[in-house]
């Protein structure tokens, strides 16, 4: 964990004694060390990244790993229980850390300490040995020859997917009137970008997908031409003040549904639905969420729905691909910020307008900034 001309340095030492006081205290940080230590931070940076050639941060963290690991090869406590006793509330970036810091998930190091008392063995002579020894070469062998069939008979020039990538497919419009299809366009875009924000998933951009959104492909077509491991399928409606859902998702590889589910929400609600879509495809799929992307994930655009209707519409002109589209975009966008000027993302998108304007070589005076 720290270098070994340091590690027993009261200094380090007595932060790591601090640090084990407030092992479960996930709000822990340098600037509680700092204070703990009555040192300015800059004076505690310094210190630690000279005995400790880390960050101080990066220490706090290996010091709780440590404990973590600990704590796994005594077996007294599940992943999730250890997770919570050394600071972490999300079990997942718990996992994620601590195979970033060892090579190999907590589920491993429980499983190697239970081999490790399992091997434990009396004595064994010298033809014993030389006898396993044997035995152990012709295992070896065995398997690089088994190794060497499964990799010579895989087809060449064969683009196999990554293991975590998904495509989310353009969902169907189910409504009877063909104006609320902006709706559920912008359902699908919400729940795509949200799993964007997921850095342990490569998630397949919609300009990618949107040819797909009438399309007779076969689900193994698409999954050979996108080089995916998932795909999700959609379909909703707008009825009244609710909208409702239908989502699957497809295992893409063998071609199966892993599951089907129905959602039904008031339009006040759409950002939780948006929200709750996309932590259902992910956590089926097995992806961490860290406590930074949910945060993000989780974020409001907008508190005001007449705002957000405003944007939606736009994005949907925008998505056309057309000059006219792209001046209704801007009209929309700015209607959206008329009525909530601290709406970063349409703002986002009127500049991002006014630049395929120039792409379609259209000629418009940028009208005055709109006053915040």
């Amino acid at each position: 964990m720290q270098n070994s001309t340091s590690k027993d340095s009261p200094f380090i030492r007595q932060i790591t004694e601090i640090i084990d006081g407030n092992l479960a205290n996930e709000q822990f940080g340098v600037s509680e060390l700092a204070e703990a230590m009555h040192m300015s931070r800059s004076n505690l940076l310094r210190k630690v990244q000279k005995e400790a050639s880390c960050s101080v941060s990066q220490f706090i963290r290996q010091v709780k790993l440590q404990r973590a690991l600990e704590m796994l090869r005594n077996g007294s406590f599940t992943v999730s229980e250890i997770s919570f006793k050394v600071g972490f509330s999300s079990t997942s970036y718990f996992i994620k850390c601590f195979r970033e810091q060892y090579g190999y998930t907590p589920g491993e190091a429980v499983q190697s300490a239970e081999e490790e008392v399992v091997v434990k063995t009396p004595h064994k002579s010298s033809s014993d040995k030389r006898k396993y020894g044997w035995l152990a070469m012709g295992a070896g062998i065995i398997l690089l020859v088994l190794t060497a069939i499964f990799f010579f008979n895989k087809s060449p020039g064969h683009t196999y997917p990554v293991e975590k990538s998904i495509a989310v497919l353009p969902f169907i419009n189910n409504s009877t009137d063909s104006a609320n299809v902006y709706i559920i366009n912008g359902v699908m875009e919400s729940v795509l970008g949200h799993l964007q924000k997921i850095e342990d998933l490569r998630v397949v951009s919609r300009t990618s997908v949107e040819k797909y959104r009438n399309t007779n492909r076969s689900i193994p077509e698409i999954k050979e031409e996108l080089n995916v491991s998932y795909i999700v399928e959609g379909s909703g409606q707008k009825v009244g003040d609710e909208i409702r859902l239908n989502i699957q998702l497809i295992d893409a590889t063998g071609d199966r549904h892993l599951w089907a589910r129905e959602y039904q929400r008031n339009l006040g609600d759409i950002f939780d639905l948006q929200v709750d879509v996309a932590k259902s495809i992910a956590q089926e799929i097995q992806v961490i969420i860290t406590p930074e992307e949910e945060k993000r994930i989780k974020k409001v655009p907008t508190d005001d729905m007449v705002a957000y209707d405003y944007y939606l519409q736009g994005i949907d002109a925008l998505n056309r691909d057309s000059e006219e589209g792209v001046f209704e975009a801007i009209d929309w966008m700015e209607k959206a910020v008329k009525r909530d000027k601290n709406f970063a993302l349409a703002y986002a998108y009127i500049a991002i307008a006014y630049y395929y304007l120039d792409a379609f070589q259209v000629q418009k005076k940028v009208p005055v900034a709109i006053e915040l």
